[in-house]
C-alpha cells in the first residue's frame, strides 16, 4: 500500500504522503542526520544506514534471561572469533532462538551499517552462548555491539 501511494504521488506530492504514513504510523524516520531514510514498522533498524530509530549507532540488546557478566563474556568471545579467524569486525552481532528458547550459533546476523549477512559461528561462541541459559519468553533479543 505504501508504495503504491508513493508510486501514484507526483514528487510534489511525495513528501505529503510520506508524512500522512509518518503521522499514522506506518513509516518511521531515521533520525540520523545524515540519513532521514524512512522505514516501515516491522524495521527494527533503518534500512538506510543501519542505525536504531533514534539515530544512534546500532547498540545491545540484552535479554532480560542473561546475566550482564555471562553477556560480556560473549562480547568478549565474539571480538576474539572475529580477530582469531581474520574476519571484518560487524558493529554488531544479532542472535536469534531455536524451538527450544536457545540462542543459535548459526543463522546470526552480522551488522555492517546498513549492510546486514548471515553467519554461523564455532563451538567457542555456541558455549557463550550457552552461559547465557535458555531465554525466558520467545520474544527475547540478543544483539551485541563489538565496536565499543
Amino acid at each position: 500500500m505504501i508504495e503504491k501511494a508513493l508510486q501514484a504521488a507526483n514528487e510534489q506530492q511525495e513528501e505529503t504522503v510520506r508524512e500522512v504514513f509518518r503521522a499514522a504510523g506506518l513509516l518511521w524516520q531515521c533520525k540520523s542526520r545524515n540519513c532521514l531514510f524512512d522505514n516501515t514498522p516491522s524495521d527494527l533498524l533503518c534500512a538506510g544506514c543501519g542505525r536504531q530509530r533514534d539515530g544512534r549507532r546500532v547498540d545491545d540488546r540484552i535479554p532480560a534471561s542473561a546475566h550482564p557478566d555471562d553477556f560480556e563474556n560473549l562480547r568478549a568471545e565474539l571480538k576474539e572469533y572475529f580477530a582469531r579467524t581474520g574476519t571484518k569486525l560487524p558493529d554488531a552481532v544479532t542472535f536469534e532462538l531455536n524451538f527450544e528458547k536457545e540462542w543459535r550459533r548459526y543463522d546470526a546476523t552480522l551488522h555492517f551499517g546498513a549492510r546486514t549477512e548471515t553467519h554461523d559461528f564455532d563451538s567457542d561462541v555456541d558455549r557463550a552462548l550457552d552461559g547465557l541459559g535458555r531465554a525466558e519468553e520467545r520474544g527475547e533479543r540478543l544483539r551485541v555491539a563489538l565496536y565499543r
